[in-house]
């Protein structure tokens, strides 16, 4: 989660935010995102209301993709045709998932290693899996669409960096845990 620190006069109870009535402080949860379209909506949680989400607000917080359901803390601007999310604070998935130590999958138990930096050498989200490899390291690591939605990612392109935490299996590495790579 990446959390940034502001230097505003901030009410946290969706109203205004220093004395700008453009200006409001929200937080909901994303009810859709298509990284196609370059926007998606974010129900608030107080008002009801959705507010628009540009791709470029989610570029400037880090991230590339977003899954469904994952709940955000944000800016977001009064406009003329509702409100429009301009700068997110805190982005959190729903499930929280570790990597389960100590547990035996058929006879190659799993052992578990510390956060690594990868990049995504290939991926179909219309297949649901990809591949990443570990900085210095050739190996393909294969990697699951409901990984990245564990960790609040919709998708992921090829070249982007990642933190990834990798297991070996019979069938080769797989990828448990991801963070977005800030």
């Amino acid at each position: 989660m990446k959390l940034v620190t502001l230097e505003r006069n901030l009410v946290l109870d969706g109203s205004t935010i220093g004395g700008d009535a453009t200006l409001r402080h929200i937080e909901g949860t994303l009810k859709w995102f298509s990284a196609m379209k370059g926007y998606g909506f974010v129900t608030c949680n107080v008002s009801g209301e959705d507010a628009l989400m540009h791709q470029n607000a989610l570029h400037d917080f880090g991230q590339t993709s977003i899954a469904n359901g994952c709940t955000l803390e944000a800016f977001a601007s009064v406009k003329q045709r509702g409100l429009q999310i301009v700068e997110i604070l805190s982005i959190r998935s729903e499930a929280s998932w570790t990597v389960p130590h100590n547990k035996q999958i058929g006879l190659q138990p799993i052992k578990p290693t510390s956060m690594l930096p990868a990049r995504v050498r290939w991926f179909c989200k219309e297949k649901n899996y990809g591949f990443v490899n570990v900085f210095d390291d050739t190996r393909d690591c294969f990697l699951q669409t409901n990984v990245l939605e564990k960790a609040g990612l919709g998708s992921v392109d090829v070249g982007e960096a990642l933190c990834v935490e990798v297991i070996d299996r019979s069938g080769g590495r797989v990828v448990v845990s991801v963070r977005p790579w800030t």
